[in-house]
């Protein structure tokens, strides 16, 4: 566990340059959005723009993370990849570092969309639509598992690539990955449409209420306008998240099995 430890820190300094870039970018972009918006009158309406930008993206930050740092790791590629650490200690050390800087990112884009939110008139009033607290923990979770679940493939393809390295050139391995990569999202595409996916994923039912609502407004001549209010629904399947879970399970399993056996020689 210590050296695990180790490998972490080791992990969270070689990234240190992908977690601060975001971040850096991100500040300077809110200082621009504030000061075009001040002109006229509408910087907490630019900012909260730009924090909603910065917010949502952040489901492809891993799969920049991963980039980076395995980029990076190539350049002496022969020491990571004769530690006496097995493959999923490897891996699980770059995906947690990843993850770490993903909330860290995270935490300053959303305090600065949440700050904004309720400092500008016209969007905090269409706020009392809305559960806050509700909607943004189920919107983080469901951020941050997509991202976790980006962050595999992008484990898994890069293994592919390191392997094919192995016999093809650089251009060659890009192709042959590429090539897998679009094959493999295809038949994924077409599997998600049939009948056995539904059955395998259509169960446990889960209904939100109280996140949302909607607003119905009505006018007629004889009772005038009448506004009425709503609350939506939202519906959620277990079988989903245990379907989508065991394949990003499977596909890191074959890609610590590829690290171990295949890639690390």
């Amino acid at each position: 566990m210590t050296a695990w430890v180790s490998l972490f820190k080791k992990e969270m300094r070689l990234g240190l340059s992908a977690l601060l870039g975001p971040i850096i970018a991100f500040l300077i972009s809110v200082i621009i959005a504030a000061y075009l918006g001040s002109r006229y009158d509408v910087a907490w309406e630019a900012v909260v723009a730009v924090g909603l930008f910065a917010t949502g993206i952040q489901v492809f930050y891993l799969i920049y993370y991963m980039l980076n740092s395995l980029h990076v790791e190539r350049k002496k590629l022969h020491l990571w990849l004769h530690s006496t650490m097995p493959g999923y200690g490897l891996l699980l050390a770059k995906l947690s570092a990843g993850l770490l800087s993903m909330l860290i990112t995270l935490v300053i884009t959303g305090t600065t969309l949440l700050i904004a939110m309720n400092n500008s008139v016209t969007i905090s009033e269409q706020l009392k639509m809305i559960n806050v607290t509700s909607a943004g923990v189920l919107g983080g979770i469901h951020l941050i598992l997509l991202a976790v679940s980006f962050g595999i493939f992008t484990i898994f393809y890069r293994m592919i690539y390191l392997l094919f390295t192995r016999y093809l050139g650089s251009f060659l391995s890009f192709l042959a990955t590429l090539g897998i990569f679009i094959g493999t999202s295809f038949v994924y595409s077409w599997f998600k449409m049939t009948a056995l996916y539904e059955v395998l994923t259509n169960w446990g039912e889960v209904h939100l209420t109280g996140i949302t609502e909607s607003i119905n407004i009505t006018t007629n001549m004889e009772n005038g306008t009448e506004v009425t209010t709503e609350v939506g629904n939202i519906s959620l399947y277990l079988g989903a998240y245990l379907f989508e879970t065991v394949i990003v399970v499977v596909l890191f399993a074959v890609a610590c099995w590829m690290l171990d056996r295949k890639v690390e020689v």
